[in-house]
């Protein structure tokens, strides 16, 4: 079972952030200076329309992407500075994603999911198994363990995909509308989980998400707009 992380902060930091992209004989700035600062232990949502630059910046935090200019580092490490193959590794280590559409692999079990981020780091199966079922009894699913993802409810799919991202102690867990395919009731138990693992981990989560209801149980609310981003009053 992962430990709590202790305090550090920030435990992400951007700091003047631009993304462009060529179009034609020119580019198109789509990110525009974005600052921020954001400290374990914090649930954090960060809202934006469409051309806001939310999946950029998105890429970007989940180094999936590097800016055009800025910094960015994470529990302290500068993570531009690392090659392609140094950036999959601190990927792996550093970072948890949850998706919309869980991504869960078909074939595969629920913990055997759940195990992937650790068996890409090479951990032996039997310890990967060990910290895998932990962590699905850590999302309340127990009695889980070895259903496919065919035998699960939307709901215990999300909870599986919100184990593997955590059962490798991830500075940050990127949540990219993680209720978006749930109904109310259970968009509503999977906020309550959000809420009470980055108590328990001191982990930062961060949520990006269209939906206000999400966002208002964030205790920070970030809202990108032309390509900047702001912070939005507590509700």
């Amino acid at each position: 079972m992962p430990a709590a992380r202790s305090p550090q902060a920030p435990m992400l930091e951007l700091v003047d952030i631009t993304r462009s992209f060529r179009v034609g004989p020119g580019t198109m700035p789509i990110l525009r200076g974005v600052t921020l600062r954001l400290e374990a232990g914090q649930l954090v949502s960060i809202m934006g329309g469409s051309g806001s630059g939310k999946s950029t910046l998105m890429n970007i935090i989940g180094l999936l992407d590097k800016p055009t200019g800025g910094e960015y580092r994470i529990d302290g490490q500068d993570v531009l500075q690392a090659e392609a193959r140094a950036l999959s590794r601190l990927r792996n280590r550093l970072i948890g994603f949850v998706f919309q559409s869980f991504f869960l692999l078909p074939r595969l079990n629920a913990w055997r999911n759940v195990a992937l981020p650790l068996q890409y780091r090479g951990l032996p199966e039997a310890e990967a198994k060990r910290r895998a079922i932990a962590m699905l009894g850590r999302v309340g699913l127990a009695d889980r363990v070895e259903h496919m993802p065919a035998m699960l409810s939307g709901g215990q799919k999300q909870r599986v995909a919100i184990a593997r991202a955590l059962v490798g102690e991830p500075a940050v867990v990127l949540a990219d509308e993680p209720t978006g395919a749930l109904d109310p009731k259970v968009s509503q138990e999977i906020m309550a989980l959000f809420l009470a693992l980055k108590r328990e981990l001191n982990v930062l989560i961060l949520i990006i998400t269209h939906d206000p209801g999400v966002a208002a149980q964030c205790e920070r609310r970030l809202l990108l707009a032309e390509g900047t981003i702001a912070e939005q009053p507590p509700c």
